[in-house]
């Protein structure tokens, strides 16, 4: 296998836990992912290290020319150790001070839909229902900009918070940076003889109304069946959803006069916020018992959290699938109908969680994920991959 070859191979794929093992033999997959995680800079100085050549070329002519050096996995390890520090001091330079601002940031949605900002560009310059130029002002200052407003604040709280818990993961001794960006790898585990290239994940527990996490574990989950998944969900019960909606549907029909929103045009939150406000002792009761419910629903130890894990690849996008070995950080609300987002700027507890993850890390606490994939016809397949995770919720 030429560096070419592995090269190609390698950016052009969307599975690299088989990239990985595919070329395990020797620890090639390892020694050509750790080069390739080097930067410029560090690809010229492994090459003067230990080839007697001059490092000439782009980025790509260099990763060859230090690939085919006779640098060993050994000796790239203690050359990136070398650089952790002044990464982290460069990092944490760059952060100083911006958690007290990520506390000042209301936490409210983006605003914008799939990150699409010129969607509502689009819709707004496209709407003939406008026909003064002071309603046209009117429409771009309390509407367009407003939301474009909104989805900057958020998309800035959001990277923020991902960079700082960034840094937890850096300052651990098992974690093995990588100098320059790589696809689908932001890190390597370094565990007794093993270096395995993972990527991080760090998002709140979604709850979408079709495949939602929270609604396909309430409907029953199976661990024990002869498919190559590792679990099935068995629909033996109602979904979480439906519950929800069958109380507001049951008091709507008994209240036809006040002509209530329906059911199917309400969020999960909207409908038991709606339901909380009745206030009758028959409501109450069951907002408390859903609310309840739905804490058990949150994953606390390492079997729950490995069927979260599951669902995540199971029900992954199919617009950036990638089979990959994942370290999922999750928030999460324990008795909120409403995604954790909010949580992300709780850096601090959260990072607490990942040490604890990390300082207690062995092989055997890494699961191997099974699933079958059949969002999109060429993406249809049995993966497997290995992932961990942690969580903070409240």
């Amino acid at each position: 296998m030429t560096f070419e070859q592995l090269y190609t191979k390698f950016e052009n794929t969307n599975n690299v836990c088989d990239f990985y093992n595919t070329y395990s033999k020797n620890q090639i997959s390892t020694r050509f992912l750790l080069i390739r995680s080097l930067d410029k800079d560090n690809l010229k100085d492994i090459i003067t290290m230990y080839s007697k050549n001059e490092p000439v070329g782009h980025i790509k002519d260099l990763t060859k020319q230090a690939y085919e050096t006779n640098v060993t996995i050994e000796q790239l390890l203690e050359y990136i150790e070398e650089k952790r520090s002044q990464l982290l001091v460069t990092r944490q330079k760059e952060l100083e001070g911006l958690s007290d601002i990520l506390s000042e940031i209301p936490v409210v949605n983006c605003g914008v839909r799939n990150d699409k900002v010129d969607d509502i560009v689009k819709s707004f310059v496209r709407n003939k229902s406008i026909k003064t130029y002071e309603k046209l002002i009117d429409e771009l200052d309390s509407s367009l900009l407003q939301r474009v407003r909104q989805y900057c604040l958020w998309s800035y709280y959001n990277q923020t918070a991902n960079d700082i818990i960034e840094l937890f993961f850096l300052k651990h001794p098992k974690v093995i940076p990588t100098l320059r960006k790589i696809h689908d790898i932001d890190f390597f585990l370094k565990i007794d003889d093993k270096i395995l290239p993972f990527d991080l994940k760090f998002t709140h527990i979604s709850d979408q109304a079709r495949e939602g996490y929270f609604d396909l574990i309430s409907q029953g989950i199976d661990a024990s069946h002869p498919t190559f998944d590792d679990y099935i969900i068995t629909k033996e019960k109602d979904s979480e959803l439906n519950i929800i909606r069958s109380y507001y549907n049951a008091y709507k029909n008994s209240h036809k006069k006040l002509g209530l929103t329906a059911a199917s045009k309400l969020t999960k939150y909207d409908l038991v916020s709606y339901i909380a406000q009745i206030g009758d002792p028959v409501s109450q009761d069951f907002i408390v018992k859903i609310e309840n419910t739905r804490e058990k629903y949150v994953p606390n130890t390492s079997d729950e959290l490995k069927v979260l894990e599951w669902w995540n690849y199971k029900y992954q996008g199919e617009r950036l699938f990638c089979n990959n070995n994942r370290l999922f950080v999750f928030v999460a609300y324990k008795k909120r109908f409403i995604d954790g987002r909010e949580l992300k700027g709780k850096t601090e507890e959260i990072g607490k969680k990942i040490t604890e993850l990390l300082d207690s890390l062995t092989e055997e606490s890494i699961h191997e994920v099974h699933y079958h994939y059949d969002k999109e016809d060429n993406l249809v397949g049995d993966y497997t991959a290995l992932s961990l995770s942690t969580i903070y919720s409240e």
